[in-house]
């Protein structure tokens, strides 16, 4: 249950922040936590991926089948609150880390 429901919140998190839209999660620019708020979306993809699979636990190759790709984006969320290749970074904010400064509104 918890997957569940928190697994969507994430994921409108994570997309608001890749948007631009939500950026008061930027509190640290460079080091561990820079990219937090992008790593929620992969998290959130992961646990609403992990919520479908139990539900459908008793197709075992379709249960099989979800645990690995939520599992592959758990490992990417994991991998993104500490750093992220420059290509799934969101343009606003390769100029806000590389010069400009400026926050989006």
């Amino acid at each position: 249950i918890f997957a569940a429901l928190f697994g969507p919140a994430l994921l409108i998190m994570g997309v608001l922040a890749y948007t631009g839209r939500w950026t008061g999660w930027i509190a640290v620019r460079r080091g561990y936590g820079s990219t937090m708020g992008f790593a929620w979306l992969y998290m959130g993809i992961a646990f609403t991926v992990g919520a479908g699979a139990v539900a459908v636990s008793s197709l075992r190759p379709l249960f099989f089948f979800l645990c690995a790709v939520a599992v592959l984006f758990l490992a990417v969320a994991l991998i993104a609150m500490f750093w992220l290749p420059r290509a799934l970074l969101p343009s606003w904010y390769l100029e806000l880390r590389d010069g400009s400064g400026r926050r989006p509104r």
